[in-house]
């Protein structure tokens, strides 16, 4: 039986790139999005929308299905250990992985500088006229618009309910009810400086023997014989498109708004 390990945190932090990393080891398959958290999510709602469930509320299988989810769906693939990237830090699937999931959760977080999260998305806006950013942003009126564009769309990025907020407030969740012993945080500025000691650090917290990785010459992320379609709606042209001939730091020189910064600086709850 494989075992399962969990990663997730901020988006534009990393992730792609140390699912890339990992998955030269054999061993290891590291995912990419996953849909397991809404797949279960709308399996555990059953219980409370579905007419015939409530009609005949047979608990312990459907109870079955939830808790052998992760082993069905991962039982033709390849290697010893699946890291699981999906959103389960949030409240409500935390929750739910720590009713149906039966053994120890471990959760590598990526974090990064907030307002640096912004000038990537802010430079995924430049690259791809059709990212969904700017496609909220065609959206607005613009008899409404008083403030510049850039302002617009870095509120667009910081919306409620939205990736970024999801995230940061998701992260707030997890430390204030005292589950940080779940989780081990990875810094973008630590994991594009020394790449192998984060590396290293997030075998330690798994508890897997350490493959020797290279940090050179790597390869676009694949696992299970499939790549990211970065063409489909709401996607960005090489949004998971990672530099392959080393690892360094992804700066933009985007000037932000006085105005946004004063607005989103010091939310690194983590810190």
């Amino acid at each position: 039986m494989k075992k399962i390990y969990f990663m997730y945190g901020l988006p534009r932090a990393g992730s792609t790139l140390l699912g890339s990393v990992l998955n030269q080891n054999p061993r290891i398959n590291s995912t990419a999005n996953s849909v397991l958290p809404e797949m279960m999510f709308r399996i555990h709602t059953i219980k409370s929308q579905d007419i015939a469930y409530n009609n005949f509320p047979d608990q312990s299988s459907l109870d079955n299905v939830l808790k052998g989810l992760f082993d069905s769906y991962y039982k033709d693939w390849d290697g010893d250990f699946i890291i699981e990237r999906g959103g389960w830090i949030t409240p409500c699937n935390f929750t739910l992985l720590e009713q149906y999931f039966s053994h120890d959760i471990k959760i590598v977080v990526l974090v990064r500088n907030v307002l640096d999260v912004i000038k990537s998305y802010l430079h995924l806006c430049d690259t791809d006229p059709n990212f969904y950013i700017n496609l909220r942003y065609r959206e607005l009126d613009p008899t409404t618009l008083y403030r510049s564009e850039v302002e617009e769309k870095c509120d667009l990025i910081m919306q409620k309910g939205d990736t970024v907020d999801t995230m940061l407030y998701s992260i707030n969740w997890l430390l204030k009810n005292k589950k940080q012993d779940c989780l081990h945080f990875i810094e973008y500025e630590n994991l594009v400086k020394d790449p192998e000691a984060e590396v290293r650090g997030v075998y330690d917290f798994y508890g897997i023997d350490y493959f020797d990785h290279h940090f050179t010459k790597l390869e676009q992320f694949s696992v299970n014989g499939t790549s990211y379609d970065d063409g489909i709606p709401g996607t960005a042209i090489n949004m998971h498109t990672i530099r392959t001939d080393k690892i360094k730091p992804l700066t933009h020189s985007i000037e932000l708004p006085k105005s946004v910064v004063r607005k989103y600086s010091n939310l690194e709850l983590w810190s």
